[in-house]
């Protein structure tokens, strides 16, 4: 039989796993919403990109004083790789401090016991 001590650390400590998870389930929400977010711009980018480039046409650059990724059949292809880097960048920071923040919560879990 347990005292009321024990009883009453048991349920602090439970009461503080059902916080952790519920706070590791929203960031990882928050991680696959932004992701999501940015993939849909990406896309649609991607696709809205061949008629914006239709307008640039090689005399407006300057052909011959410019090279030949900055034309523009090409520059739509290098602005979605730019944002498709950019997208890569943001994951992988956000997966760091969401490692972080884990590492952190469990660091906190050792010492409060």
């Amino acid at each position: 039989m347990r005292t009321t001590a024990e009883r009453l650390a048991a349920a602090k400590r439970r009461a503080r796993e059902l916080e952790r998870e519920r706070q590791r389930r929203r960031a990882r929400g928050l991680l696959c919403a932004g992701t999501a977010a940015c993939l849909v711009v990406i896309v649609s980018l991607a696709l809205v990109m061949p008629g914006i480039t239709e307008g640039f046409s090689d005399t407006a650059l300057g052909v011959g004083m410019a090279a030949g990724v900055f034309s523009g059949r090409s520059l739509g292809y290098l602005v979605v790789g730019l944002l498709a880097f950019a997208l890569g960048v943001c994951v992988t920071v956000l997966c760091v401090r969401l490692r972080g923040h884990e590492e952190d919560s469990a660091d906190e879990e050792r010492y409060d016991d």
